[in-house]
């Protein structure tokens, strides 16, 4: 399910706040920083135009 959603989210930084199941969300590409677990879908900010 979390693999269909990000897929729908070309271009986003997304961040999770949880404290459960670290290890499964980094297995999907997401970075545990201090505040949350972030993972860039794509190219975050570029412009193709």
């Amino acid at each position: 399910m979390m693999r269909i959603l990000l897929d729908e989210l070309p271009g986003q930084h997304v961040c999770l706040f949880t404290d459960d199941v670290v290890d499964f969300y980094q297995q999907l590409g997401f970075k545990k920083l201090e505040t949350c677990l972030e993972k860039v879908v794509g190219k975050w900010l570029v412009n193709d135009h």
